[in-house]
């Protein structure tokens, strides 16, 4: 390990002032290598750490105008020892980085601003000493940014030592991360490097001896110290050549040289740049304005005055209502269990949101008012107008995907009838298949689509059509899988979310003040423009769902996309209809495409339990894939959503796939699942932990979430693993009527497991729940009051039949003569106490005794309607019409009929989704 060292003045760039026209960089890319060790802490327990192995830099010193030639230097540094305090600080690693780059360069000039980057700062922050110690972690200025450390306030303040000892030489540190720099898709290391063309080093060709070394790291590095400084150095390396290109690449496009905090950032303010371009007021687009508000300063005990933006004042008497119009996308699983054998499609909106956003006329904000009726809401506006509403509504019966969203607690729910909230675009939709509308509050806004009664605006452009299209066209120019082309198509896709952002709250941890605090709003956060875009995709999915043909099954829809047995002839007519014609204008608008869908995956049978729970039993053949025009690669042979369940990492998509099929066959309802996870960034920061991984139980859950209700159910022979077959339970669903009852099942569903768990694999499983689910619904209200918990429907009907027995009420004054074999019994006969518990008992299976009807004729009154309406009680209460009170009331005893049930239909859920042949 070499000595730190005083430098020169002369070696070092000045500051980059605020207005610089040629500011400057020095880049480190950095990353430690540890081994994951036990030890035992001064209060005698055992936990995990991370024993640091050695610290790797790669440094590079970009300005605007040295793209091919940046100075750089790499290497690696030892830290002193195994223990906390023999770690390198941030200062003496700077150090180290620098000495090595002045003796390899000797005529460098360094900058002072500095950019620490890491891939995955959770991991390798922790590495320095400055960490463990609670002042000199806060000295990092740290902060929580998508759960990852970075300092984006305030710079790390690096104090150098000078040569002849006077003040020191003081850099500014900014630690930055690539994962918050990278597209969807790439967020690996390993796929960083790819994009670059700078393949990450591998330790062996064996994965079972890659792996071992990779747990191992310490056995490694004495074994092969050459591999390990090559493979260690290769990942700061990547690190610092991706930070390099961002950086120029923002800087190609904005015109601004730094380095963005996200790569999210960069297309707000592209976006913001665009505007500007076009000579719109970017705040102003999106409703905003910048104030002055005035404040107490105790620092200089007296007002203030600081600038703040705002909403304008006409969007802020209606964000609320706009606010409830945002929903999200369309989530749900149709099917559970097995479906049929087929060919199924996985077809997505191609760039939906991109697409929506073309859409979005000019607002001219201050025009916001209410909608007079229902009449003018359901005639005056085009799918594509800023126009929303709160409606009651109702579908008709028919209606498979009802396209009106109710938010629930747990999700979206699209039930038959209720109360909603949303854009035009899903309310004419709802209309056109025959839904009941009545308007009960609703907002406009006139745009370039809608000319204000009493004022003329000229036609203004729309505000995304441009940015958008600029965005997918700069894609084209670059190969697939290239930076650029990543680059750009990432920017289009994450600006929906920027428009969202902060419209429902999503809390995060602040490192710095030691709290929650919701995430705040991005410069271009509005609440129309993101309850417009993902109300008109939800609409397009569901108008071509419900213009399929019925035979065509549909097995779960995600966001912008659906896994279906359409063919693309069907696809094409079903995607027709008005919405679908306004968005195929989009995309001709955008990329002058015809096609408004494409498949991402072909299988031959999938899987599913849960909303986003789906896996592949057979994947597709090549032959399923005729006419697509695709070549499949191994992947798009195999749709796989894990709802949520957490494997091994590295364990390829089929791999997962073979496990996740297993577990949910051979599940069983104690089942628990080993779950390994990184330490959460607040514990880390708090206690000054290195990044180790945490491993707990967690009960496995691949149970239907019911957002639809069981139609018909029946169990299929599935085969799964390396040839294994079983029996298990298949259901189809159609719509609930309200969300009314899907809280009832969803709560009477969480009882039943509380009581004890249950998995739903056999038809047997599921009638007893819906036995279960009957007997509870029955039992709301005073019948359920004391009700037993073995049998309770039961015991209630053996006491309300011994009291009315006794006071001859509810038709049991006369008896069936001849009664079970006693020729003795007339039908004015007494019957005795002892012979009606008998005939409960031993007839009817009832729980009953001579004791337990003397006690329930103590009373003197009886009350009707207090014994559940289970089909159990209602066939018991039958019987003992038939065989001994001719009369007998039964609807006296039993509950009203319940509002509905789950009672399902049995069918043979092994026929195929569709005739090929007439297709």
């Amino acid at each position: 390990m070499q000595d730190s060292r005083h430098f020169r003045t002369d070696q070092f760039l000045r500051k980059n002032s605020p207005n610089s026209g040629h500011p400057r960089y020095l880049v480190i890319g950095f990353d430690t290598e540890y081994q994951r060790e036990t030890v035992t802490n001064a209060d005698g327990q055992v936990e995990l750490r991370n024993q640091v192995l050695s610290y790797q830099y790669s440094c590079r010193v970009i300005t605007p105008d040295n793209a091919d030639s940046e100075p750089h230097w790499s290497g690696i540094v030892l830290p002193k020892g195994r223990g906390d305090d023999k770690r390198l600080t941030v200062t003496e690693f700077v150090e180290h980085a620098l000495t090595a780059g002045f003796r390899a360069l000797p005529d460098l000039k360094v900058p002072v601003d500095v950019y620490l980057v890491a891939h995955f700062t959770r991991a390798d922050v922790p590495g320095f000493s400055d960490f463990k110690d609670e002042a000199s972690r806060k000295a990092m200025n740290l902060e929580n940014v998508r759960n990852l450390f970075m300092n984006v306030s305030k710079d790390i303040d690096v104090k150098l030592k000078r040569a002849g000892g006077s003040r020191p030489i003081r850099l500014k540190v900014k630690i930055r991360d690539t994962i918050a720099l990278a597209p969807t898709g790439a967020k690996s290391l390993a796929q960083l490097g790819d994009i670059l063309g700078f393949e990450k080093l591998k330790l062996s060709d064996d994965p079972d001896k890659e792996l071992h070394y990779k747990q191992h790291m310490a056995e490694f590095m004495e074994a092969n110290w050459r591999l390990f400084r090559e493979y260690a150095i290769r990942d700061a390396e990547i690190c610092a050549q991706y930070t390099s290109r961002i950086i120029r690449l923002y800087c190609d496009k904005t015109g601004k040289f730094k380095l963005p905090v996200t790569l999210t950032s960069i297309g707000v303010d592209l976006i913001r740049s665009y505007w500007e371009g076009q000579g719109l007021d970017p705040l102003a687009v999106v409703a905003k304005e910048e104030v002055e508000e005035t404040y107490w300063s105790k620092k200089h005990n007296q007002s203030k005055t600081r600038k703040k933006t705002v909403s304008t004042q006409k969007l802020h008497w209606n964000e609320d209502f706009f606010t409830e119009c945002y929903h999200g996308g369309r989530n749900e699983q149709f099917w559970f269990g097995p479906a049929p054998e087929g060919v199924w499609y996985d077809y997505d909106l191609a760039s939906a949101y991109p697409s929506a956003m073309a859409l979005i006329g000019a607002p001219h904000w201050d025009t916001i008012r209410a909608i007079g009726s229902t009449d003018e809401l359901l005639t005056r506006f085009a799918p594509d107008d800023l126009a929303f509403a709160n409606v009651d509504f109702e579908f008709p019966d028919g209606v498979r995907y009802p396209v009106l969203p109710v938010r629930t607690e747990n999700g979206l729910l699209f039930p038959r009838k209720g109360n909603s909230t949303t854009h035009i675009s899903e309310i004419l939709l709802a209309k056109q298949l025959g839904c009941r509308i009545s308007l009960v509050e609703g907002r406009q806004i006139d745009c370039d689509r809608i000319i204000s009664r009493t004022e003329e605006y000229a036609p203004a452009k729309r505000p995304f059509i441009g940015f958008a299209s600029n965005c997918i066209n700069e894609r084209l120019k670059h190969p697939k899988k290239s930076l650029d082309n990543l680059f750009w198509k990432e920017l289009v896709n994450s600006t929906y979310g920027k428009t969202a952002q902060g419209l429902r709250e999503r809390r995060i941890y602040d490192l710095r003040d030691a709290e929650t605090k919701p995430l705040e709003p991005s410069k271009i956060t509005n609440p129309v423009f993101a309850a417009f875009i993902t109300a008109f995709c939800r609409g397009v999915l569901g108008e071509i769902m419900n213009a399929l043909p019925p035979e065509v099954q549909i097995f779960s829809v995600t966001t912008d996309g659906f896994l279906t047995t359409a063919t693309d002839k069907q696809m094409r007519a079903a995607a027709f209809g008005p919405l679908g014609r306004r968005y195929l204008d989009a995309r001709r608008m955008l990329a002058g495409e015809w096609g408004i869908y494409e498949i991402k995956h072909v299988i031959r049978q999938p899987v599913g339990w849960r909303t986003r729970g789906q896996a592949t039993l057979q994947p597709s053949s090549p032959s399923d894939w005729e006419g697509t025009g695709m070549v499949p690669k191994e992947d798009e042979r195999v749709v796989l959503a894990k709802g949520g369940i957490k494997l091994d990492g590295l364990l390829s998509k089929s791999e997962q796939n073979a496990e996740i099929t297993r577990l949910f066959f051979e599940r069983k309802p104690t089942d628990k699942l080993l779950v390994t996870m990184g330490a959460g960034i607040r514990e880390m920061y708090e206690q000054g932990m290195d990044f180790v991984d945490k491993t707990m139980d967690r009960r496995l859950s691949m149970e239907f979430d019911w957002k639809r209700r069981p139609a018909q159910a029946g169990e299929v022979s599935a085969s799964y693993g390396s040839g294994k077959t079983c029996k298990h339970l298949a259901f189809s669903t159609g719509p609930w009527d309200t969300v009314e009852q899907f809280n009832t099942v969803r709560a009477i569903w969480s009882q039943y497991n509380k009581e004890a768990p249950h998995c739903l694999k056999t038809v047997r499983d599921y009638q007893a729940f819906a036995s279960y689910f009957e007997g509870k619904l029955a039992a709301q209200g005073d019948a359920g009051r004391y009700l037993a918990k073995a049998d309770g429907p039961l015991k209630r009907l053996r006491r309300d039949l011994a009291i009315a027995h006794k006071l001859r009420k509810a038709g049991t004054h006369e008896l069936k003569p001849n009664a079970f074999g006693r020729e003795r019994l007339a039908k004015d006969s007494k019957l005795k106490v002892k012979e009606l518990a008998e005939f409960l008992a031993d007839a009817l299976d009832v729980p009953c005794t001579k004791t337990d009807l003397d006690n329930a004729r103590k009373k003197t009154v009886f009350t009707p309607h207090q014994v559940p309406r289970t089909a159990e009680a209602v066939s018991v209460l039958e019987a003992v019409r038939r065989e001994l009170f001719p009369l007998l009331e039964i609807d006296q005893f039993v509950t009203p009929k319940a509002a509905f049930s789950l009672d399902v239909a049995s069918a043979d859920m092994t026929l195929p989704p569709r005739d090929r042949m007439k297709d």
